[in-house]
């Protein structure tokens, strides 16, 4: 009966309708889509859109049973309007909810807004210090809907802290019991090593540190919640909860705290995972702790669930050892995370407690959005420049390689990707360790515009014709900075643009925005992640990658900030690279990746199944690109694969280009398609191809 079956694609396809027959007839919904609502849903300021009330519906069900949900939306689908409805739905007229927000800094305003113009009877207030908290009546009932909302780094930040000891002439003592401080070989310590972290007392635990009254004086917010307000709150949100996803960061844990001092906890956010297994281990741990406990999964045992879900790498190196009797040799052992994720966590630990919303889901109306990935060939000169750098730095690497050296990778890696966009002002290259010089970039004149600088420029001419704003989208803006290079071309044109630059602090660049527009500024350049969370880039219905990056974070959140609820104009994204270089084999890596953070998501594929399971991480691959010359799918023909254009029967499916979305139970129900455009790697790959 499978003979016919040649893959994943092919078998969705035959038996896709029966699966999902047996899903139905086995699960029983908490919440199906188009049932009824509640009657509160009707008189908001802002009445939602179908999905979004079926949204508010589920999650407020689920919530009747569990402690925490997930609300997994794409950019621009309404998760402030969803997240501040689940409180409101799940309360009564005679015990309304008070609910604490933690979002980034940038969005409080926007979040008090909206909640005094969506929740009817609402009160809407800042917590900007320990003061607004402290007047807190703990015993206190809510007479209408209450949402107190609070920036992360303020819920985060505390006192500093400084050595709490006593000097004497053999050493420092413990100020409780006067017993002298020593390591862990009976050495006395110096102040130095008391500084570094905080210590305790090896003889009766007192602590060793105190709080430095010299500087800013502060507690943290959410540990007073957690110690002094536990149960204050009926309901706590976590925006954007991706950026809390750290073990061990002070952000990471002000979301523990508050989320275990709060009654009910909803996290949002539009970009799940960022490519790694371990990306979502300490938000779903935060969540609901019962069932990672139940799973034999401890708080810090990171290193379990990414063996039992992730992809590691064990690298076992063997070195001869001679002695004077006999030769043998020894091992060492590493085990390295790499990118991927088992699909086992979509079904264990994401089905049961998460919504997942695209826009197409939110309206049909939305205008329309278009992506293209557009490979542009360099100049003689430049491509000549170019290939003269690389072949130095091939043979620096695989000499490198051969001697089992890495610390080149990111270095070298990264001057390969930046170089064309800024070829002048070039540092030479050195190796890190022996100082020895390994490539010296050519320096090219700049009283030209090189070749995609001129499309950039041609890009922005027509957007401006046809009265459109461009948001031109940055990653190098630190040491090799080409912001201010564009915005001295654009200049050079008499077009009028503006640098949005990190020294607008978050919570301004919502305003500095709206002043520029009003100023009649209809071109911006900055970083993607000065603009990636909560902003609506309405007036920039034209967005263009003049650098993607390498954060599928940064990436999907930054390319969907004009396409959402209320943009009238069709939205157009550009991504530009050169070819043939680093920053084509990037472009082609990144679509790779990005299919097992849809996957996660529910956009399953055949390739994206793969992609999940895959541990090929982003500088290894493109440094293998570079030393070895692999030669892949082009990207635009891989986007053209994706979209279906090659064979017409293409299985519906989520692939690097193209969504068709189909439910195999409804076989009418119309294919929606949907252009996006790929980019990924974690975090931790930033510093390794961003300044």
């Amino acid at each position: 009966m499978l003979d016919a079956v040649e893959n994943l694609d092919d078998y969705l396809r035959r038996y896709g309708r029966d699966l999902a027959g047996n899903i139905v007839e086995r699960a029983e919904p908490l919440y199906t889509p188009g049932d009824e609502w509640d009657p509160r849903l009707y008189g908001m300021g802002k009445r939602p859109y179908q999905a979004q009330g079926d949204a508010i519906m589920a999650v407020s069900r689920l919530l009747g049973e569990a402690e925490s949900a997930l609300v997994v939306g794409e950019m621009g689908c309404g998760k402030t309007l969803i997240g501040l409805s689940i409180p409101y739905v799940h309360g009564s007229a005679e015990r309304p909810n008070r609910t604490l927000v933690m979002c980034p800094g940038h969005l409080v305003n926007k979040w008090v807004r909206e909640a005094t113009e969506t929740i009817p009877d609402a009160e809407g207030y800042i917590i900007d210090g320990l003061g607004d908290v402290l007047d807190l009546d703990p015993s206190s009932h809510p007479d209408r809907p209450e949402y107190l909302v609070v920036s992360k780094e303020r819920a985060k930040l505390g006192y500093a802290w400084e050595p709490a000891v006593i000097e004497r002439r053999d050493g420092y003592c413990c100020p409780r019991c006067a017993e002298l401080v020593v390591d862990r070989d009976g050495i006395p310590v110096d102040y130095a090593y008391l500084d570094r972290n905080r210590r305790f007392c090896g003889e009766c635990a007192a602590p060793l540190w105190q709080a430095d009254n010299s500087r800013v004086r502060r507690y943290p917010i959410a540990d007073y919640v957690k110690q002094h307000l536990r149960g204050y709150f009926d309901f706590f949100i976590a925006d954007e909860v991706h950026e809390l996803k750290g073990g061990d960061t002070a952000q990471g844990n002000a979301f523990g705290a508050l989320a275990s001092a709060c009654g009910k906890t909803v996290a949002l956010t539009g970009t799940l995972l960022g490519g790694y297994a371990d990306d979502i281990f300490y938000v779903l741990y935060r969540l609901d702790p019962t069932k990672m406990q139940e799973e034999g999964l401890g708080y810090g045992e990171v290193g379990k669930w990414m063996g039992r879900y992730g992809v590691l790498e064990r690298v076992t190196k063997y070195t001869g050892a001679d002695n004077v009797f006999s030769r043998g040799r020894k091992s060492g052992t590493r085990i390295k995370r790499k990118p991927g994720i088992s699909p086992g966590v979509f079904s264990r630990h994401l089905m049961d407690r998460a919504v997942f919303l695209d826009l197409e889901d939110i309206a049909d109306d939305l205008p329309s959005l278009s992506e293209e990935a557009e490979g542009i060939r360099m100049s003689d000169e430049l491509e000549a420049a170019y290939r003269e750098l690389e072949d130095d730095l091939t043979e620096a690497m695989r000499a490198a390689l051969t001697q089992g050296d890495k610390s080149l990778l990111g270095t070298y890696v990264n001057a390969l990707l930046s170089y064309p966009d800024r070829p002048f002002g070039y540092e030479p290259l050195v190796h890190p360790h022996t100082g020895d010089l390994i490539a010296k970039p050519r320096e090219l004149p700049q009283d030209e515009a090189f070749p995609k600088e001129e499309r950039l420029l041609e890009l922005i001419r027509g957007s401006l014709d046809d009265d459109r704003g461009v948001f031109a989208y940055c990653q190098y803006t630190g040491k090799r900075d080409v912001t201010e290079r564009l915005h001295g071309l654009l200049l050079d044109e008499g077009i009028r643009s503006e640098v949005l630059t990190a020294s607008v602090k978050p919570a301004d660049r919502e305003s500095w925005l709206s002043d520029r527009t009003d100023a009649g500024v209809r071109v911006v350049i900055g970083n993607p992640r000065l603009v990636q969370t909560g902003l609506d880039l309405y007036e920039f219905p034209t967005l263009v990658f003049y650098q993607t990056g390498y954060s599928i974070y940064s990436l999907r959140q930054a390319s969907r900030r004009s396409w959402r609820i209320g943009q009238d104009r069709d939205v157009q994204v550009h991504y530009l690279y050169y070819r043939p270089t680093m920053q084509e084999r990037a472009m082609q890596l990144m679509g790779k990746k990005l299919e097992a953070s849809l996957a996660v998501e529910g956009k399953f594929s055949e390739q994206g199944l793969l992609a999940m399971t895959q541990g090929e991480d982003m500088t290894t691959a493109l440094a293998r690109a570079l030393v070895d010359g692999l030669e892949g799918e082009g990207v635009e023909d891989m986007w053209s694969r994706m979209s279906g254009r090659e064979q017409d029967d293409a299985p519906p499916s989520y692939a690097d280009g193209l969504l068709f979305y189909v439910d195999p139970v409804n076989a009418e129900k119309r294919v929606r398609k949907r252009r996006h455009r790929s980019g990924v790697s974690s975090d931790e790959q930033l510093s390794l191809f961003g300044e």
